[in-house]
């Protein structure tokens, strides 16, 4: 006897498919599941941390774009390109949102700074 597939209507569970033997017997086979990645995140508390600036601007998301800028040269000594490094090299490994945010904009800003410089030269 030749087997028909037929979709599973809405009240059937799980949305399997049906086979048809005969007009009153029915078979469910199941379809395979698809895995679905999900990111999970890491916690770095209480864990080694990786990674450690280094050089101590005294930098915090929470501070004005001037105060952050001004304290990040002061610590790499008028270097704009080592500042941006740093910034940038921050916003690589952050796992908060918001630090990223505002370390990749110093970061930016620092390098459009540099260009600036070096155009003058």
């Amino acid at each position: 006897m030749a087997k028909a597939l037929v979709k599973v209507p809405a009240i059937f569970p799980a949305g399997g498919l049906l086979s048809i033997r005969h007009s009153t017997e029915f078979t469910r086979r199941e379809e395979p599941k698809k895995k679905v990645k999900r990111k999970k995140r890491r916690k770095a508390k209480g864990k080694k941390r990786w990674f450690s600036s280094k050089v101590e601007s005294g930098w915090k998301k929470t501070q004005p774009a001037g105060t952050r800028r001004r304290l990040l040269l002061k610590a790499h000594k008028g270097s704009l390109l080592s500042a941006a490094r740093s910034k940038q090299a921050l916003a690589n490994v952050t796992q908060d949102e918001e630090t990223k945010e505002i370390a990749l904009a110093d970061a930016r800003f620092f390098f459009e700074e540099h260009r600036k410089s070096k155009k003058e030269r």
